[in-house]
């Protein structure tokens, strides 16, 4: 296998380090053993007309909270009426057809109740809450706003002016802008990317005959969820809601089409507002939906990223660096979809920093195994903070609409904590390889573009799209009022994963880079020896797939020769295969005969005499090859490594873990191409050969498994190497 071979050379001849030293660590106490919480108890049925109602018994206060949800929201308005189902909300409680909104707003005030509406992405709702001595008032006022809305004239014109005062600030607002152009990066046209406060062109055409529509074709009985949570009985909450709401309408609800939103994509955009002097920093990519059998894992992954309990991003930004006052990731599950996204602001003339840090911290998660502490530090703030949620029965009942909503086990309710701690650093590192894509992240940065355009080539962003804040237009490809809006799926127009810049540097950190290239080729065995090197030739043992299928440890003998030629002879009991290269054309030959290399096997020999660590370093100190210092790490023993990228055209972040006492290289990783798990090699039991330290051991992983391991048991640099040895047999 042809692979195979040229793995062994370049794996084993090329790279390493040795052991690492202990370093004493400070660390804050542990979290208080968290305390038994017990969800209170529920029962759930079906009324004959559809209406799913939960009924949550909680007495420790002589009151009752009524939620219900419809399932519609801004995801269903229809083509051109963008901000329909949020006017529609707002109305619910301004009037029914049997009483003003002057006389519902008496109502509730004179039992001393709470009401209210609005809208979400996937969902409507309505909210009572009353004492218990009003439950059946406060559910019959429920039911009549839900089932009866007037949606007067007055009360339309009221609200949709309040919505447009509401845009004009919001469209002044850097973290408003923010927000909604990384949405529309991420989810593209499908309905989550798009503004569902609507725009002041949709919400000026939305008609009273459009409300109605919508509110005829969405409210139902078998489209919706009622909640009752509170100081009553399970028997009389289900015969009250079947007295009120049996005879709601069954109808048959639309069902929802959506386009896909689009694959990750590398697209930067950036929003001119040249009065600012911070720059609003969004960095992310499309995620899961919350029914995800892998929400947890990645929950806590981005908590770990940027939320409660952990967040990297704010130890990296502000603890650190001083760069910012706060930085977050957050982790948004819908019904249909989902995101993960970095936020922070930052001064203007640090935008570039900002970033690169924040991108540097997305490939950390990937790369890195997370340490116990970080991972017990998220999980007990999750667990710590959930009884917080269940204090009221208007948060319980939010707890149990969410689980019902989203066609979740009713069960999640009462074992979250188990959920939680089951949960290993291992699934950590296998949801952030499978769903993180650092390579490809939609970028956003509203600020002053003048102060910050130039830092972005530096940091790997040369690549970007400029829209004027005043010409910014949301339901159009390129974001500009001047181009027609487009529809459908969005396809970037020039943005595909851009060239790195040109080798150089980083002007900041430029020098701390130098010293640490220097460091590793001065372990490596020193600048002029490895210009010294021509060829290897290698002898070890490594695992290999024979003709027939097997695989089993066998001898293999591995001529490597600068720049670009390579044979490999893999010794089976019975059989020889050998595989060659010799710069141009790839051939294999074994008991059936010589056959050619295919353009896929061509391309990742390439790759991996891209990856030839003396050909790295000395590309490096030539300045062909860009190096950057990353953050130390330390592993879960204590052993502390410095962190060095390597990357230029055509070669993707390459990362080495340097040994901090040797300076030799203890680990590489690297994608080994577009939508393949991260490849980590790790080196081991260094030894001279002729000057260059070379580790005689490499285990190679991925995706959380182990690939191999390749042992040398004879090597020598610069033997005599005859040109026959590259030359294909009848040629």
């Amino acid at each position: 296998m042809w692979l195979c071979g040229l793995l062994i050379c370049v794996s084993l001849c090329l790279r390493g380090t040795a052991s690492a030293q202990q370093w004493p660590t400070e660390t804050p106490p542990r979290p208080l053993p968290a305390h038994d919480v017990s969800f209170p108890p529920y029962q759930v049925q079906t009324l004959p007309n559809g209406l799913q109602v939960v009924v949550v018994l909680h007495h420790e206060q002589p009151a009752v909270s009524m939620r219900l949800l419809i399932r519609a929201g801004g995801s269903s308005d229809p083509k051109g009426k963008l901000g329909l189902a949020r006017l529609a909300a707002s109305l619910l409680d301004q009037g029914t057809t049997t009483k003003s909104a002057q006389e519902l707003a008496d109502a509730i005030d004179f039992i001393g109740g709470a009401m209210g509406t609005g809208a979400g992405t996937d969902l409507s709702y309505l909210n009572m809450f009353v004492m218990k001595d009003s439950f059946d008032l406060g559910l019959r006022m429920l039911s009549d706003m839900a089932r009866h809305p007037a949606f007067a004239p007055q009360e339309i014109d009221r609200q949709r002016q309040q919505i447009l005062s509401s845009l004009q600030v919001s469209f002044e607002d850097p973290d408003y802008v923010a927000n909604a152009v990384f949405d529309r990066l991420v989810y593209g046209f499908h309905p989550y990317g798009l503004p569902q406060t609507g725009t002041p062109q949709t919400i000026s055409g939305i008609t009273r005959d459009d409300v109605v529509a919508f509110h005829r074709r969405n409210f139902a009985a078998n489209n919706a969820i009622l909640a009752i949570v509170g100081d009553v009985t399970a028997e009389e909450a289900f015969a009250e809601a079947k007295n009120v709401f049996g005879d709601w309408e069954r109808r048959d609800v639309p069902a929802t089409a959506f386009i896909e939103p689009p694959d990750p994509t590398r697209r930067v955009v950036v929003v001119d507002k040249p009065d600012a002097v911070q720059t609003e920093v969004r960095v992310g990519h499309i995620g899961v939906p919350r029914k995800s059998p892998d929400y947890m894992a990645l929950n806590l992954a981005i908590r770990i990223l940027g939320g409660e309990g952990s967040n990297r991003l704010h130890q990296v930004l502000r603890t650190e660096r001083g760069l910012t006052y706060g930085a977050q990731a957050s982790f948004d599950t819908l019904k249909w979809s989902g995101d993960i996204e970095a936020e922070t602001n930052t001064r203007s003339e640090a935008t570039g920093e900002v970033l690169r840090l924040i991108v540097d911290e997305f490939w950390r998660l990937q790369r890195e195994r997370v340490s116990e502490r970080e991972l017990g530090d998220a999980k007990a703030y999750l667990t710590g903070s959930f009884p917080l949620t269940i204090e009221t029965p208007d948060e319980i009942a939010l707890q149990v609409l969410n689980v019902v909503f989203y066609d979740l086990p009713l069960s999640d309710l009462q074992n979250i904590r188990e959920r939680v701690n089951a949960v290993t650093a291992d699934d950590i590192q296998r949801v952030a390889r499978a769903y993180l894509k650092p390579d490809r992240l939609s970028v956003v940065l509203v600020g002053n573009a003048a102060a910050f355009r130039s830092q972005l080539e530096g940091v790997g962003f040369g690549q970007f799209e400029t829209v004027e804040l005043g010409n910014l237009d949301l339901t159009a490809a390129d974001f500009k009022h001047d181009k027609p809006a487009a529809g459908g799926r969005l396809q970037p127009i020039s943005y595909q994963l851009p060239s790195p810049p040109p080798p150089s540097f980083v002007p900041e950190e430029g020098a701390k880079a130098k010293a640490l290239l220097d460091r590793v080729v001065a372990a490596k065995g020193g600048l002029e020896t490895l210009r010294g090197v021509k060829s290897f030739t290698v002898v070890s043992m490594a695992p290999a797939r024979g003709p027939d299928g097997s695989v089993a440890q066998v001898e293999t003998t591995t001529i490597l020769q600068y720049p670009n030629r390579v044979r490999v002879d893999i010794r089976f009991p019975t059989v020889t295969v050998q595989q060659v290269y010799d710069g141009a054309h790839g051939w294999t030959r074994d008991p059936t005969g010589v056959h050619e290399v295919g353009a896929p096997d061509l391309r990742f020999i390439e790759m991996n005499f891209k990856h030839d660590t003396i050909s790295l370093l000395l590309a490096a100190e030539g300045g062909t090859v860009r190096a950057r210092v990353l953050p130390d790490v330390k592993d879960d023993a204590g052993r502390m490594y410095q962190t060095l990228e390597l990357s230029a055209s055509g070669l993707d972040p390459i990362v080495l873990s340097i040994d901090s006492a040797s300076g030799l290289i203890a680990k590489q990783t690297f994608v080994p191409g577009p939508g393949q798990p991260i490849v980590e090699e790790r080196f081991s039991d260094y030894r001279a050969v002729d000057g260059v330290q070379v580790p005689f051991l490499t285990t190679a992983h991925s995706g959380g498994q182990r690939l191999g391991e390749r042992r040398i048991t004879d090597i020598k640099i610069n033997a005599p190497i005859d040109p026959a040895l590259f030359k294909r047999p009848g040629l």
